[in-house]
């Protein structure tokens, strides 16, 4: 897929277009990505109880606790009413795999993976944060990157 990147002085708003001839899995991809931007999540705030609207795009990781669902952005925490499933039914071709029973990473937000010995992957975000995939999906999230062209990671 070609990419082209402009500046254009005096706009309004950015926008994207994507152009194609035929779907294929890239371009599907490309498409869910790009149509992420428009649909939003709502958090609340555990502390101070206000809500926003989150960008999946902003989401590090999410993590499921006593049977509540938390958004983990760049530098806060918020709680959504959305289960792990609901939310993979939704965003899973954005970039979000499962790594645990428990836990959703973005790959977007992912600087590096580190083997371990007994079959487990930590998985090092952008932020620092070090979080483990499961050896029960070490697989699928091995077939999740594949998917999205990161050969060099395995």
């Amino acid at each position: 897929m070609k990419v082209n990147i402009y500046k254009k002085d005096g706009l309004n708003e950015n926008y994207i277009s994507l152009y194609y001839d035929k779907i294929d899995k890239e371009t599907e991809m490309a498409k869910a990505f790009l149509l992420s931007f428009q649909k939003k999540i709502i958090g609340k705030d555990r502390i101070s109880e206000k809500e926003r609207m989150i960008l999946p795009g902003e989401i590090l990781y999410l993590e499921m606790v006593d049977r509540k669902c938390f958004l983990y952005l760049k530098d806060s925490e918020w709680q959504t009413d959305a289960t792990l499933q609901r939310f993979l039914e939704q965003f899973e071709n954005q970039g979000f795999v499962r790594i645990s029973k428990s836990m959703v990473v973005n790959i977007f937000h992912i600087r590096e993976l580190k083997a371990e010995a007994n079959m487990r992957i930590n998985v090092i975000l952008k932020n620092g944060e070090m979080l483990t995939v499961n050896r029960s999906y070490r697989s699928s999230f091995y077939k999740y990157l594949k998917q999205l062209q990161w050969r060099d990671l395995k």
